[in-house]
């Protein structure tokens, strides 16, 4: 196997009659755990294909293998027939990979260009910002990706700051792209000029690696699939021969209910209610600009509210604010039928409060705490889980089994540390924390966010039986499908004001689309 240990600039691929990429035969192994099992895959130039399985499939760690990440324990990685044995990231691109993660790597103190600069690249350094330059506005003549060389990224949209990452891999040489949940932050409008732009970059001969786990996305921008389960291939084929319950079914190993509708009921009294409420952006600088204007919304007993918007629309201040971690320069919550002026975190559990934060690994979780220890968090200082202040680990522990049954939360036992857990138990144990308090009400936030369609389905099903059960939910997420499909009502929190709320089940993606665009409140 020829190895790459430091390709210069004159290792990118070139094209011809060979895959683009070819695995054969790629196992990975942690331990006694094998992540790849003898995986065989190929992508041709001028396609996209869309990669899919489940959390823990294997689709992280075999992209990990193909960008220099992971060394395969056995198998061969051939890029245009040559194979390849990358030692770190910077090889890969050179050998014209990059991967576009659903994380931006991206400086938000530094410019555009300076990021590119900066960036793994044959780019001279001392000559870095006049070469980088004149790259991007190649890039830009080739594709017509422009970026704006001068603006800070911390000012620019998600959707800038999207197209930079991709300009970044270009100027570096890349050819083949992949792309890991590209749309989680973006709005639909930017979500179809992103699939557009993945559809020219295949046709004018790049590789593009799909990696996705809403099959809408899949359906309409992918030419071929490959499906992973258990670290191995379960099917791949054209994406015309196949449907989607045909896809899901190889996923999970069999069919999955259809997604949860709620049945149309009568809502009670107001859980929450905002009205004009307004937030500094930096709570430092109370004359700054607002990250909230005057913003009114209601949530009452037995509805789930929905609020869409795209990413930075000021729906983490809203979250805070109402929960009193971060306060408020005007307006007024009421909370459980009264009003919450001195807000908190520990009064707002104290009525009838829950979470499920948009940051599961930072917020919702202590990673190195045990599964037990996590789920009982809210409730290891009360009885019965604890007597006289005292912790009674037996009965936590106890409780924790409980949950686990309750919640479908796979692991070896609850002594297991959570962060050794996939993302999908993570998220049942977190759903299982809050809920077995028996909120009035639950502020879900991004609560499927890189889940697989097994857990996204659990969660789906959970909030809706709070929901029938009386229960409010304020869910806040930026996929329009699951807002659309799960909420009573909506509302569209765009610039930091509500541009318009719609009943949940007359709402269309244009409508919504052109609310979140929005510059004006209607």
């Amino acid at each position: 196997m020829t190895t790459i240990i430091d390709p210069g600039p004159d290792a990118q691929a070139s094209q011809g009659s060979a895959p683009a990429l070819r695995l054969r035969s790629v196992t990975k192994r942690f331990g006694a755990f094998v992540a790849n099992d003898a995986v065989d895959l190929d992508v041709a130039w001028g396609e996209i294909h869309a990669l899919l399985g489940e959390n823990g499939a294997g689709k992280t760690t075999l992209m990990r293998i193909v960008t220099g990440l992971y060394d395969p324990d056995e198998g061969q990685v051939e890029v245009s027939g040559e194979p390849v044995r990358f030692r770190k990231p910077q090889h890969a691109l050179r050998a014209g990979i990059g991967m576009v993660h659903q994380h931006f790597t991206l400086v938000p103190t530094l410019t555009e260009l300076e990021n590119l600069v900066i960036a793994p690249s044959p780019v001279p350094w001392r000559n870095g910002a006049a070469a980088a330059r004149r790259r991007a506005e190649e890039v830009a003549a080739a594709t017509g990706l422009r970026i704006t060389p001068d603006q800070l990224v911390g000012d620019a949209a998600v959707g800038e700051r999207q197209r930079l990452e991709i300009v970044k891999l270009l100027c570096g040489g890349a050819r083949i792209l992949i792309f890991d949940e590209p749309s989680a932050a973006l709005s639909p409008g930017e979500w179809d000029e992103l699939a557009r732009l993945m559809r020219r970059l295949a046709d004018d001969g790049h590789a593009i690696i799909l990696i996705s786990h809403k099959l809408s996305e899949v359906f309409a921008t992918a030419d071929r699939w490959t499906v992973l389960r258990r670290g191995a291939v379960a099917g791949s084929g054209r994406i015309a021969d196949v449907t989607p319950d045909r896809l899901v079914e190889l996923m999970v190993g069999g069919p999955v209910a259809e997604r949860p509708r709620p049945e149309p009921q009568e809502p009670g009294a107001a859980v929450l209610s905002v009205r004009e409420l307004t937030v500094a952006r930096d709570p430092g600088v109370p004359q700054g600009p607002r990250a909230l204007e005057e913003v009114s919304l209601e949530v009452r007993a037995g509805e789930i509210l929905g609020v869409a918007g795209v990413a930075g629309s000021g729906q983490a201040e809203l979250v805070e604010a109402v929960m009193g971690l971060r306060p408020a320069l005007s307006g007024e919550v009421d909370l459980g039928g009264s009003a919450f002026t001195a807000r908190s975190p520990e009064e707002f559990y104290r009525r009838g409060g829950a979470l499920i934060p948009e940051d599961r690994h930072h917020v919702a979780i202590v990673g190195d705490m045990t599964l037990w220890e996590n789920i009982g968090l809210r409730a290891l200082r009360t009885e019965p889980l604890a007597q006289r202040g005292v912790l009674r680990t037996a009965a936590a522990r106890e409780h924790a089994r409980a949950l686990m049954a309750e919640y479908d939360i796979r692991a070896e036992s609850e002594v297991l540390p959570i962060a050794r857990m996939s993302g999908g138990n993570q998220q049942k144990a977190v759903l299982a924390r809050e809920l077995s308090a028996g909120p009035s009400l639950l502020i879900a936030a991004q609560p499927v966010r890189g889940l697989d369609v097994r857990a996204t389905d659990f969660v789906y099903r959970r909030l809706v039986e709070h929901r029938e059960t009386g229960g409010a939910v304020l869910l806040i997420s930026m996929d329009l499908d699951e807002v659309m499909s799960l909420s009573d009502r909506i509302a569209v929190l765009a610039h930091g004001r509500i541009r318009g709320t719609v009943p949940g089940g007359s709402a269309t993606r244009a409508q919504l689309g052109a609310l979140m665009t929005s510059s004006e409140a209607v």
